[in-house]
């Protein structure tokens, strides 16, 4: 049975995880996501790596927009609402796609950095997201719940 066929019988699915922005987070994200997509019967496993890669980059994404992207942040940085960051992943009754959200408290806008260094580990994210998803974007809504000022968010078709 393909994603396409079991996501026909699903209604409307929605869910979400509140973690700290550290590091490991975003390796919770990650299984976190994989376990819900897989737990709504969406099986196809290129779907779900794909799933979990664009979560992945947006978490990393927020993690490192809190500055707390280092192995031992300072404990007072982890005591305020700034460091809090919520998925969310949803399958909208009216449309045939996953939608993943991260929300948290940073100011900036994301920007993709354009040409990065060959050996660079860093500034791929978005470049990944975009190429992953059938849309991204952001946006910053007036009536966000506290902490969280802006939602990144991602949109994937089912294959």
């Amino acid at each position: 049975m393909t994603a396409i066929q079991i996501s026909a019988t699903i209604a409307s699915r929605r869910d979400s995880l509140t973690l700290v922005a550290l590091p490991d987070s975003a390796y919770l994200a990650r299984a976190y996501s994989a376990a819900t997509i897989r737990g709504w019967g969406l099986v196809d496993e290129e779907f779900v790596d794909n799933a979990r890669l664009v979560v992945s980059e947006l978490v990393t994404n927020a993690i490192e927009a809190a500055g707390l992207s280092e192995k031992q942040p300072k404990l007072s940085a982890l005591l305020t609402g700034a460091s809090l960051i919520r998925l969310v992943l949803e399958i909208p009754a009216d449309l045939d796609a996953l939608v993943i959200e991260v929300w948290d408290a940073a100011p900036h806008t994301p920007e993709p950095r354009g040409d990065v260094p060959f050996d660079s580990i860093r500034g791929r994210g978005l470049a990944l997201v975009d190429a992953l998803a059938a849309g991204w974007g952001y946006r910053c809504p007036k009536d966000a719940p506290p902490p969280w000022t802006k939602v990144v968010y991602a949109l994937m078709r089912f294959p």
